[in-house]
C-alpha cells in the first residue's frame, strides 16, 4: 500500500478513536520563523493539552510548507510531535477547481485522502499566519487566509480563530468577507484589544475574547554569552528595509528605515563595553524582499565589530539566542515577543497596529518605537531611554509574563478545552 493509502486507511479505521484536528494558516517549514513559531507553539499547547487528558489525536496542516504530503515530525525541546501535510479540497475559485480536477485525474488515490481528511475533520484551528486576517498585505494574501473558513463551512466542521490580529480593512468587499468567516466561526480568538473592538463593532460573533499571541509560550534554553560584555541585539527587517513589498514605502514609515538603522548601530557601537548582535529572523538562502539573513549579512560586512547570528534553522534555536542577550530591539514582531517572553529588556519597532495592540495595550508597555507615527529623532531618544532602563525594563517584565500573560494563558487553555470539548 502506498504513503496516501496509509494515511486513508489509517483515518479510515481511528475514526472513532481518533480526534482529527486541521491546523490551517500554520507553516512548520518556512523562512519566517516568526511564523514557523506560531505553528510550533500551537502543536506544543494543543499537544500537551491532549495528552494530559489522553486523548488521541491526528494533526493536519493543509499549509505546512512542505512539499511532500504525508507524516512529519516537529522536535520541540525533545518532544516529538507528529503532523500530516495535506492540501485543500473545495476551493470554489476557477483556478483552485482546474487544479483539484487535475488532481482528481492524475492523483486519484492523493485527491481522495486530502477530501477524505477534511471530510473526516472533527475540528479545525485557523491562526491566519498571525497578523494576515487583513488587507494590508493585500487581496491574493487574505484570500489565502479566508480560504479555510469557506472550507470549514462547506464541510460543516466547527472551527475555532486562534489568537491573531483581526483587520485592519480598507476594502470594504474584503471586509465584509472577513465578517463572514468571523460571524460564522464557533470561537473568535482576538490576540490584542484593537482586534476584539473591531470583532465586537462590526459583528454579531458572542464568542470572542482578547487573548495573547502564542508564541509566548514557546519553549526555549537560553544561551549564554560572555559576562564581561553588555549584548545587545538588533534585528533588522529586510521588508522595511526594501520599503515593503511594493518597494515604496508601503507601511507609510515616518523616517528612512535604512537610515535609522544605521544610526542604531553607531550608535551602539559607540558605547564602550557594548557587544552589537544583528539577530536576522526571517532567513532564507535566496535573495528576497523578506530575507533579513541577507541585509543582516551586508550590514555585518560593513560594520566589522558586529557579530551575525547564525542562520537558523528553527525559531526555538532563534528564540534561545535571543534570551541571552541584555537588550533586544527589533521590527519582527515575533523577534520582540522572544525576547520579552524569555524576560529581555526590549525596545519594539512598530510599523503596524499589531506591536501597538499587543505591547501597549494589553501589556502596557510603553517602550517602543513608532515608525509610523513618530520620526528618527524621537525613536532615537526613545530607545536611549529604553536602554538606559534597561534594569527597570525587566521587572516590568517579569511582572507582566507573571500577571497578565499567565492569566491569558490560562483562558486560552480553557477555551481550546472547551472547543475541543475535553471539559
Amino acid at each position: 500500500m502506498s504513503l496516501m493509502g496509509n494515511i486513508f486507511h489509517s483515518i479510515k479505521n481511528d475514526k472513532k478513536k481518533i480526534m482529527n484536528i486541521i491546523l490551517a494558516n500554520l507553516t512548520s517549514n518556512n523562512a519566517n520563523k516568526g511564523c514557523v513559531a506560531l505553528c510550533i507553539s500551537t502543536l506544543y499547547l494543543i499537544d500537551k493539552l491532549l495528552k494530559e487528558n489522553n486523548i488521541p489525536y491526528k494533526f493536519y496542516l493543509p499549509d505546512s510548507g512542505h512539499t511532500s504530503i504525508g507524516k512529519h515530525t516537529y522536535d520541540v525541546n525533545g518532544n516529538e510531535i507528529e503532523f500530516y501535510s495535506c492540501s485543500y479540497v473545495n476551493w470554489t475559485d476557477t483556478k483552485t477547481f482546474l487544479k483539484q480536477l487535475a488532481l482528481r485525474i492524475f492523483k486519484r488515490e492523493e485527491h481522495k485522502t486530502n477530501r477524505n481528511i477534511f471530510k473526516n475533520a472533527d475540528f479545525i484551528f485557523d491562526i491566519g499566519q498571525g497578523d494576515s486576517f487583513s488587507d494590508i498585505y493585500g487581496k491574493q494574501r487574505f484570500e489565502m487566509i479566508d480560504r479555510i473558513h469557506k472550507v470549514a463551512r462547506i464541510n460543516k466542521i466547527p472551527y475555532c480563530i486562534l489568537p491573531q490580529t483581526i483587520g485592519p480593512f480598507k476594502d470594504e468587499n474584503i471586509k465584509n468577507q472577513a465578517l463572514k468567516s468571523i460571524n460564522k466561526a464557533d470561537v473568535v480568538m482576538a490576540r490584542d484589544l484593537q482586534s476584539l473592538s473591531f470583532v465586537n463593532d462590526n459583528c454579531a460573533q458572542k464568542d470572542v475574547d482578547e487573548y495573547i499571541d502564542v508564541a509566548f509560550f514557546m519553549p526555549f534554553e537560553r544561551q549564554s554569552f560572555a559576562k564581561e560584555k553588555t549584548h545587545v541585539g538588533i534585528n533588522v527587517s529586510s521588508l522595511l528595509w526594501h520599503g515593503g513589498y511594493t518597494k515604496a514605502n508601503q507601511f507609510g514609515l515616518k523616517s528612512d528605515y535604512q537610515k535609522l538603522i544605521t544610526e542604531i548601530i553607531e550608535y551602539f557601537l559607540k558605547i564602550p563595553n557594548v557587544q552589537l548582535h544583528i539577530v536576522p529572523h526571517v532567513v532564507s538562502a535566496e535573495s528576497h524582499v523578506e530575507n533579513d539573513y541577507e541585509v543582516s549579512y551586508h550590514l555585518s560586512n560593513k560594520y566589522k565589530d558586529v557579530i551575525l547570528a547564525p542562520l537558523f534553522l528553527s525559531p526555538i534555536y532563534a528564540k534561545n539566542y535571543i534570551a541571552g542577550m541584555d537588550f533586544f530591539l527589533g521590527a519582527r514582531m515575533h523577534a520582540t515577543i522572544a525576547a520579552f517572553s524569555s524576560g529581555v529588556p526590549v525596545f519594539p519597532m512598530a510599523y503596524s497596529r499589531k506591536f501597538n495592540g499587543l505591547f501597549e495595550d494589553t501589556l502596557s508597555y510603553s517602550f517602543m518605537g513608532d515608525l509610523i507615527n513618530h520620526d528618527a529623532e524621537t525613536i532615537l531618544t526613545e530607545l536611549r531611554h529604553a536602554f538606559e532602563q534597561r534594569d527597570r525594563l525587566v521587572e516590568i517584565i517579569r511582572e507582566r509574563m507573571n500577571g497578565v500573560v499567565e492569566k491569558k494563558k490560562d483562558l486560552l487553555i480553557n477555551n481550546i478545552s472547551k472547543f475541543l470539548k475535553v471539559k
